[in-house]
C-alpha cells in the first residue's frame, strides 16, 4: 500500500489507495471467500483441487502463466493393484524440452487431488499425450 501526502489548505492529509482483493485475501485461494453458500461447496472444492493441481504443475515446470499449460506434453505410468489399473506417476515436459519431469503419486496426493484428477486436468487443458518407446521408459524409470 502506498501513501501519498497531499497538501490541502495548509494541512498534510495522507491519500491512500484502497487495497485490491488479492492483497486482502493473499494466497488463501477460492475456498477462503467468506459467506460461501452450502450449494456451492462442491464447485468450491473442485475449484480448489484444480487450483492445487495447477499450482503444482506450474511450480514444477517453472511456468509464468496459466496459458503456458497448453504447451505441455505428458505420459502416465500405471501399476496394477488387485487387478485395478492405477496411476503411478506422471511425466510432463514443455514441448521444446528434451527431458521429462516426474510427478510422483505421493506429490499428487499431497495436493489433495487423486492422480486420476491430474490426468483429467491435463486433458481438459488440451495438453498433448505422447507415446513413448519401452526403451525410453526404462531409462526414465
Amino acid at each position: 500500500m502506498s501513501i501519498i501526502l497531499k497538501k490541502k489548505k495548509g494541512l498534510l492529509i495522507p491519500k491512500t489507495k484502497p487495497p485490491i482483493p488479492s492483497q486482502i485475501l493473499g494466497n488463501l485461494g477460492v475456498g477462503s471467500i467468506l459467506g460461501a453458500s452450502l450449494g456451492n461447496k462442491e464447485s468450491l472444492v473442485e475449484d480448489l483441487i484444480e487450483e492445487a493441481i495447477e499450482r503444482l504443475i506450474m511450480d514444477k515446470m517453472l511456468l509464468h502463466s496459466k496459458r503456458m499449460l497448453r504447451s505441455i506434453d505428458y505420459f502416465v505410468s500405471y501399476y496394477l493393484d488387485d487387478g485395478e489399473k492405477k496411476v503411478k506417476s506422471l511425466y510432463i515436459k514443455k514441448r521444446i524440452w528434451l527431458d521429462f519431469i516426474k510427478i510422483d503419486q505421493v506429490e499428487m496426493l499431497a495436493t489433495g487431488a487423486r492422480p486420476e484428477e491430474f490426468v483429467k486436468f491435463l486433458k481438459r487443458k488440451r495438453c498433448k499425450k505422447v507415446k513413448i518407446s519401452r526403451q525410453d521408459l526404462e531409462k526414465m524409470i
